[in-house]
């Protein structure tokens, strides 16, 4: 195991002989699958970040309600086509820096995007959203209001691209 705080390689013992830290705790966690999954990747509340790299992020068996992703000097997938959004609204903040973003949507699903674009650019299903200088992105498609299930992004984009597809 290596030490969490300072990234030596710990032999044996409660503590890292290093830096100090409590390696009994580690063990604890990483010994009990229970204790080291977090609360968060359960509710949706969590970040993903792709950095110089891609990641895929998938409502499968998690409700992503709440949940952060980005982009730097990578790409993300969202898609939300592996199981059904619940019904209201699922919110998520997508980010992108240097980098981009697909998010993959079932039809049936109501789309809000907000947030802000400096030299980048939104796609929603084939609708471009800014100037791609700087925007302020304020859409909605029709009939979002009375949609059974809908998502909000709030898009970020810096140098970056986020399209929205079916």
């Amino acid at each position: 195991m290596y030490c969490p705080r300072c990234g030596t390689q710990a032999e044996s013992g409660s503590f890292c002989r290093s830096c100090g830290a409590n390696l009994s705790r580690v063990a604890k966690v990483i010994s009990n699958p229970e204790l080291s999954r977090s609360r968060a990747s359960k509710q949706g509340v969590g970040t993903s970040v792709g950095v110089f790299n891609s990641i895929t992020v998938t409502n499968e068996g998690r409700d992503l309600d709440g949940h952060n992703a980005g982009s730097v000097f990578g790409h993300v997938t969202i898609d939300l086509t592996a199981t059904e959004l619940p019904p209201g609204e699922t919110r998520i903040n997508l980010f992108s820096i240097f980098g981009g973003a697909d998010v993959y949507v079932p039809d049936d699903v109501g789309i809000r995007i907000t947030g802000v674009t400096i030299f980048g650019g939104v796609r929603v299903r084939s609708r471009g959203l800014g100037n791609g200088l700087f925007s302020i992105n304020d859409y909605t498609t029709p009939g979002y209001a009375q949609a059974t299930r809908r998502l909000h992004i709030d898009a970020t984009t810096v140098f970056g691209g986020i399209k929205i597809k079916r």
